[in-house]
């Protein structure tokens, strides 16, 4: 019995392939497009420009949209809300 079930596990090991969530294209489409999985289900076009999505109202914050300058922190502080730590 053993002699059966140790070569087929061995070909089942070696016949799995490994499972990959998008494939090169798509990827290609989502950074084009600047959108996001996430974006794309919630109606970001993959068929279109970062600019034109960003112009819909989809923007991906950690990759501004081509021409879009990026915002530095602010460093005020609210009322009522502790001073930053100084060393």
């Amino acid at each position: 019995m053993s002699k059966f079930i140790l070569p087929a596990l061995a070909i089942l090991l070696l016949a799995q392939s490994p499972a990959h969530a998008i494939n090169d294209k798509y990827r290609k489409q989502l950074e084009k497009s600047g959108c996001t999985q996430t974006s794309e289900l919630q109606g970001c076009d993959i068929h279109k420009t970062k600019a034109e999505n960003a112009k819909a109202g989809f923007t991906n914050p950690a990759a501004p949209a081509a021409g879009e300058k990026t915002k530095a922190p602010s460093t005020d502080t609210k009322e009522g809300a502790a001073p930053p730590v100084t060393k």
